[in-house]
C-alpha cells in the first residue's frame, strides 16, 4: 500500500490513510471510526462518497450478501456489486484496493465452490472468482474436475490462465491451443490477458504469416513450427483448423521417413481444406526436416 509520509503530509491525509488501512483490513468498527474522523478533519474531503460506499460494504461484507436459501443469485448480486460499484469505489485507496477486492473475489470463491454452483455460471464459478482473487493453484483445482472440458473454452481459458501462473507452462499451451479452436473471436483478447510472452510473439507471427486465417489454424501453425506437441492430438473439434492440424502433425511425422505416397495424400488433403495454408506449409519443405530432427 502506498501511504503518503503521516509527518510531512495534512491530518486530513493521515485520516485517510487510517481509514484505508481499516478498510483493508475488513475492520468495521474502526473503518466507521475512521470515518467519522476523516469528516471531522475535512468534511469536504474528495473522497468522501467513495470511502462511505466502502464502509457501508465492508460493514455488510461477507454477512450481508449471505442468502443460504439462494446461493446463486446471492453470488451473483455480490459480483455485480464488487464489478459495478465497489472496484471503481475503491481507486481511491490507491494500491490497497487490490487487497480489498482480492479478498471479496477470494471469499465468494469459497462460497462458489461450497454451494456448489456450476461452470454454466461462469461469472458466479468457483474457478473465475479464484482467477480474480489471483489464486491460480484454485483455479486448476476447481476447472480440472468439470466434465467435457476439452470441449468447454470457458474451462480452457480457466486452465490456460491457472496453469500459466503457477508456472506450469506446457498445460497452459495446451489449453490456449484447445481455447484458439473453440473460441477463436475471443482468442485475440485471451493472448492479452495471459500476457505471455512466448504465447503473444506466436500469435502475432502466426497473424503475420496466415493473417487471412482464423484462430483455428493457429495450433495447426504451431504443429508446423515445432511450437507444440502432440498433447491436444485427442478429441480434437470439427473444422478445417483442427483437422489441419492432425494432417500437419502426421506429415511432421511421416516426412521424416522421406516422400510416400501417405504423404502425397495428406498433402492433398490438406490443400483442399485452404489454399493459403497449404502454399504457406509447402513454402517451408526445405527447411522443416533439419528441424525435426
Amino acid at each position: 500500500m502506498q501511504q503518503l509520509d503521516i509527518f510531512a503530509d495534512s491530518v486530513p491525509v493521515q485520516r485517510a490513510n487510517v481509514l484505508i488501512a481499516a478498510l483493508s483490513r475488513f475492520d468495521r468498527t474502526a473503518s466507521r471510526q475512521a470515518l467519522q474522523s476523516l469528516v471531522s478533519a475535512d468534511p469536504d474531503h474528495a473522497g468522501l462518497p467513495y470511502f462511505r460506499v466502502l464502509c457501508e460494504f465492508v460493514s455488510k461484507w461477507p454477512d450481508g450478501w449471505d442468502a443460504p436459501s439462494r446461493p446463486l443469485d446471492a453470488i451473483a448480486a455480490a459480483e455485480k456489486m464488487i464489478t459495478e460499484h465497489i472496484i471503481p469505489a475503491a481507486a481511491i485507496m490507491g494500491d490497497a484496493s487490490l487487497t480489498l477486492v482480492r479478498t471479496c473475489w477470494s471469499d465468494l470463491a469459497q462460497r462458489s465452490e461450497a454451494a456448489g454452483i456450476g461452470p454454466e455460471h461462469p461469472g458466479c464459478f468457483a474457478a473465475e472468482l479464484y482467477s480474480r482473487a489471483q489464486q491460480p493453484t484454485d483455479v486448476v483445482r476447481t476447472a480440472q474436475g468439470i466434465p467435457g472440458a476439452d470441449r468447454r473454452a470457458v474451462v480452457q481459458r480457466w486452465l490456460g490462465l491457472g496453469h500459466y501462473r503457477c508456472g506450469a507452462i506446457e498445460p497452459s499451451r495446451t489449453a490456449a491451443l484447445r481455447y484458439a479452436w473453440l473460441a477463436p473471436q475471443r482468442f485475440n483478447a485471451f493472448v492479452e490477458e495471459m500476457s505471455d510472452p512466448a504465447l503473444t510473439r506466436d500469435w502475432r507471427n502466426f497473424q503475420a504469416d496466415l493473417g487471412d486465417l482464423d484462430a483455428t489454424w493457429f495450433p495447426a501453425w504451431c504443429a508446423h513450427e515445432k511450437k507444440s506437441g502432440t498433447t491436444i492430438a485427442d478429441n480434437v473439434p470439427p473444422g478445417n483448423g483442427p483437422m489441419a492440424y492432425r494432417l500437419v502433425v502426421g506429415l511432421s511425422i511421416r516426412e521424416q521417413g522421406g516422400l510416400c505416397a501417405a504423404v502425397y495424400e495428406d498433402r492433398a488433403r490438406l490443400k483442399r481444406l485452404d489454399d493459403s495454408f497449404f502454399a504457406f506449409y509447402m513454402k517451408h519443405r526445405s527447411d522443416l526436416i533439419p528441424r525435426l530432427r
